[in-house]
């Protein structure tokens, strides 16, 4: 009965266990890395379109209010997927280099830190709550204060929750992240109209479903790390004098930092703007059109997650052919699934539309905007690839070019040029305007990229500058 028993745990521990980042069969590496991660982040995206499906059939104004506190989350977050990004980077290399305590001490002071941050963040919007809320017209400022004090109640779980996720994928076990947040969103997706319709509790039982379910979550990683199924050894054993630690994790993740804020800025200001020319349903229509973008964009980030760890892992190796093919791949496979969602959006823009809202003014704004957001979406998988090369080969400077340009130093001049003279249609021409400009960047960066790492492969080292030029 022990011998069963032993061999039952065994095997559940196998089946847990993170993947070899080292192993030969580099695409179904790929596969089993990338396809879980993608497949969570789906859930993830499908998890907040229901939700605003949810709260559409409550109001208009409703939809309204919850983009206007989504910038602000964003804000937040912003500092949990840097963190996150950061020390998935750093603990990939670190396994690759063999280093497992390093590994672990990573691990331990960034999750302390990002939880710290969450509850730092979360009191400052409990004590100004009124002054995060830009772009709030008066009719939507009294709900979405509302949603949003609440909804602090979540923030340190959330960054727990996210770090927690990258250092799952980071030492190969994508897969537990994957079950971890489909249960997660699940259950979220469940409760919503339990409390939104059942207690009749609006937005705010949004905000409490979306709490409970981030305690599920946290519940299953606490038992994830107290049983040791992974690789990575939390611990509390850590000394004042480690925090120096945190300074490559801030280095490598302030790229996409920077770039979540960028992208927290350009919502508030893109929805701002279509509230002055066409009020609440301007917010809602370019809401929705935003939401949609995401649906399509997590599963694109997800595979670049899952094949960051190969990318770290090998780079840490200085497996330079293996960094080489790995790129490729993962270019060749996030622009398909980017190009494939990108042209679906394109052709049935208004029917998707037409899931959040009956109001034809909604509708026929959101249309618009998501054929504006959905044509360089086509190239959203080449900057991807991009980002997760230049992070992998710590080059942050480089990293912060491209994921600053499309919700950054592109669209903000073109918003503060185009709107004031074409009004709406102004709006939507920027918003195509960086996201295709960004696209045509990262192409070209990406091509001079694989040529150097070709030549650096083929040990051509004395004609071989050590990165491209063009991208610093």
């Amino acid at each position: 009965m022990n011998d069963m028993s032993e061999m039952s745990g065994s095997l559940r521990k196998q089946r847990l266990a993170p993947e070899d980042l080292a192993s030969p069969q580099l695409f179904r590496l790929l596969l089993r890395l990338g396809l879980p991660a993608m497949f969570g982040l789906s859930i993830n995206a499908a998890h907040h379109t229901i939700n605003m499906v949810f709260v559409g059939m409550i109001a208009e104004d409703q939809i309204a209010a919850i983009m206007i506190v989504l910038p602000i989350l964003m804000l937040v977050a912003a500092f949990g997927e840097g963190i996150g990004v950061g020390v998935a980077t750093e603990v990939g290399r670190a396994l690759g280099a063999g280093n497992r305590s390093r590994a672990g001490s990573l691990a331990s002071i960034s999750l302390a830190a990002g939880v710290a941050f969450g509850a730092a963040s979360a009191a400052a919007i409990v004590a100004f709550p009124s002054f995060l809320l830009f772009g709030a017209t008066p009719a939507i400022q009294p709900l979405a204060q509302h949603y949003l004090l609440i909804i602090a109640v979540s923030i340190p779980l959330t960054m727990a929750q996210i770090i927690l996720d990258f250092l799952a994928i980071a030492e190969g076990n994508a897969r537990f992240s994957m079950w971890t947040l489909v249960a997660c969103f699940a259950l979220n997706i469940i409760l919503d109209p339990i409390m939104i319709f059942g207690f009749g509790l609006g937005l705010q039982g949004v905000a409490m479903a979306t709490i409970l379910s981030q305690l599920v979550a946290l519940s299953i990683y606490g038992a994830y790390h107290a049983r040791r199924l992974g690789t990575i050894r939390l611990t509390l054993g850590w000394r004042v004098a480690d925090i120096r630690h945190l300074r490559p994790v801030l280095a490598v993740g302030s790229p996409t930092t920077l770039t979540s804020l960028a992208t927290a800025g350009a919502i508030a200001a893109m929805l701002s703007i279509a509230g002055t020319y066409h009020g609440e349903h301007g917010i809602a229509g370019v809401g929705i059109a935003l939401r949609l973008l995401a649906v399509g964009a997590l599963p694109v980030i997800g595979i670049s997650l899952g094949a960051q760890s190969i990318l770290s892992f090998a780079w840490g190796r200085g497996d330079i052919s293996r960094v080489l093919a790995a790129a490729r791949m993962l270019s060749v496979v996030t622009s398909a699934v980017g190009g494939v969602y990108g042209l679906a959006a394109i052709v049935f823009s208004e029917r998707l539309a037409s899931f959040f809202t009956d109001e034809a003014s909604v509708v026929s704004i959101a249309g618009q905007a998501v054929v504006a957001t959905h044509l360089p979406f086509l190239l959203f998988g080449v900057r991807q690839t991009v980002l997760i090369l230049f992070q992998a080969q710590r080059r942050p400077k480089a990293a912060v070019i491209i994921g600053l340009a499309q919700n950054g130093y592109l669209l903000f001049p073109l918003l503060a040029l185009l709107p004031p003279f074409f009004g709406f249609s102004g709006l939507l021409a920027a918003m195509f305007l960086a996201s295709a400009l960004t696209g045509l960047l990262s192409c070209v960066c990406l091509t001079r990229s694989l040529s150097a790492l070709r030549q650096r492969s083929a040990g051509d080292l004395t004609s071989l500058r050590r990165y491209p030029s063009f991208c610093p």
